[in-house]
């Protein structure tokens, strides 16, 4: 791990699961105390917890293409250069 090897699109990944994760915690929670009780409900409920999964991939994606349309990226080269 050199310089420059941080990502700032972990973070937003990072922030994507943890909501996730809170989300489904929550709904554990409601479906305990009889507060999310019908089928349509608990599916609505699952498809919002997922969803933040799915915006981080968003995210990871548009930001891989726009480096690769700016040249920041290639295709097949998977590190930089050796510099001396």
């Amino acid at each position: 791990m050199g310089e420059n090897t941080g990502s700032p699109i972990l973070g937003v990944l990072l922030a994507c699961v943890a909501g996730s994760i809170f989300l489904a915690a929550l709904g554990m929670w409601l479906h305990r105390s009889k507060r999310l009780t019908s089928r349509r409900s608990s599916m609505v409920w699952a498809i919002l917890t997922i969803l933040p999964l799915f915006g981080a991939g968003f995210a990871m994606m548009t930001t891989h293409v726009v480096e690769q349309a700016t040249g920041e990226t290639q295709s097949g080269v998977n590190a930089p250069p050796p510099t001396r």
